[in-house]
């Protein structure tokens, strides 16, 4: 009984759904429980039967909103370890460039440097896309840069903090992941995963949901739009990349602090390229290739012209 293909949005009585399968209520029963502890948002609506959250993107919802190849390959699972750990497995065994794995829980989801990422079930979209581009080594470092950018584009606020992260004034809204397995002076694949809140309710401290700033927000819309400015933007010039980071950059122009393998560096960020970004600090300009950032001044100020 793949119960979870039939449930939609609008609600269906535990004897339409038993009849359909020719099974019992009680079984109908035990498989939405088995669904709901796997982490799917199904909803039990007693005595009126069972839907999914409003926005669910389920196989069928992301079909229609798709308007590229990437997503055409979609794994959509319930709770996984990481989705970078199911799109690893795939991308080994061949799965092709644009395949989605998304979960709407993660045991063990994570940023950068392994830090732990919350996933409150049915609030935001985790998910992994596989990449197969046709980079060089030393193009590799433009691809945050491009997929921010993409979700900047797909959420329509926000400013990029480099190298990973979507911020606004009421706190983060995204992040992404990138791991590369890199094969001599060849790109095979690239793992992409990325996070981002969209409804507002239920967020930890420092986090805000896409939600906030565009009303009735559905999270299958959201996806669907994602994936075509990540297909879009993976087709463009190194110059219009920088281009638009540059115009969406909540980074540059702003005092920050870089944390470093070497330890810590701040200055005044002053530029960024495929090579990483640019901080000066008494008149030394210095290019930081890897390191997490934080704005010593708030987004709310101005930045300087630089």
């Amino acid at each position: 009984m793949d119960l979870l293909t039939l449930l939609t949005e609008q609600i269906q009585s535990g004897e339409a759904i038993a009849e359909r399968f020719g099974v019992t209520r009680v079984a109908v029963w035990k498989q939405i429980q088995r669904l709901q502890a796997d982490g799917y948002p199904v909803v039990a609506e007693k005595p009126k039967g069972y839907r999914l959250l409003p926005g669910t993107p389920t196989p069928a919802a992301l079909q229609k909103h798709l308007k590229g190849s990437f997503g055409q390959e979609y794994h959509y699972c319930g709770t996984v370890t990481s989705t970078q750990d199911v799109a690893r497995k795939l991308a080994e065994s061949g799965a092709p460039h644009g395949t989605v794995v998304l979960a709407e829980k993660q045991s063990q989801g994570r940023g950068r440097r392994g830090r732990v990422w919350s996933t409150p079930t049915g609030s935001g979209l985790y998910f992994t896309i596989i990449l197969r581009p046709q980079l060089s080594l030393s193009e590799l470092s433009l691809l945050p840069l491009m997929a921010g950018v993409a979700v900047r584009e797909a959420c329509g606020v926000g400013y990029l903090k480099w190298p990973n992260d979507l911020l606004t004034e009421k706190g983060k809204m995204a992040g992404l992941l990138l791991e590369a397995d890199v094969r001599g002076e060849e790109v095979h694949h690239v793992l992409l995963g990325i996070g981002i809140n969209v409804v507002p309710e239920g967020l930890p401290e420092g986090a805000v949901g896409l939600g906030s700033y565009i009303k009735k927000v559905s999270r299958v819309e959201v996806l669907s739009r994602i994936l075509f400015q990540l297909e879009t933007w993976t087709g463009m010039t190194e110059m219009a990349v920088l281009q638009a980071w540059r115009k969406y950059s909540g980074t540059l122009g702003r005092q920050v602090r870089v944390q470093t393998a070497k330890g810590p560096i701040e200055g005044l960020a002053v530029d960024v390229d495929a090579r990483g970004l640019w901080i000066e600090h008494e008149g030394v300009r210095t290019c930081i290739t890897a390191g997490d950032v934080s704005l010593v001044e708030p987004l709310g100020s101005k930045p300087q012209t630089v």
